[in-house]
């Protein structure tokens, strides 16, 4: 049975969880979630007004604390608009 599982970790760790498309997506996600946590952080008014509460302003421990939970809570698909809303200036 070890054998057969080895056999098949390497399979998958090759072609599915290191798979050129999978590392694109990957990379991609962790650039939109490292500018929004920046932006946020740099500019805590541009959180929805609840979230801005219990902050201690533009780059402070309690804001970056906050930024981080506010992005924890986002699906992908929102995670992505909101990127697209900040940061694309087609809109």
């Amino acid at each position: 049975m070890n054998d057969a599982q080895a056999v098949l970790r390497r399979f998958l760790m090759a072609r599915m969880y290191r798979h050129w498309k999978v590392n694109r997506s990957r990379s991609h996600a962790k650039r939109i979630l490292k500018q929004l946590f920046e932006v946020f952080l740099a500019e805590p008014e541009l959180l929805p007004p609840n979230w801005q509460l219990g902050g201690d302003g533009a780059g402070g421990v309690k804001t970056a604390r906050r930024v981080c939970d506010y992005i924890a809570g986002m699906t992908d698909d929102y995670a992505i608009d909101e990127h697209k809303r900040l940061f694309n200036l087609d809109r």
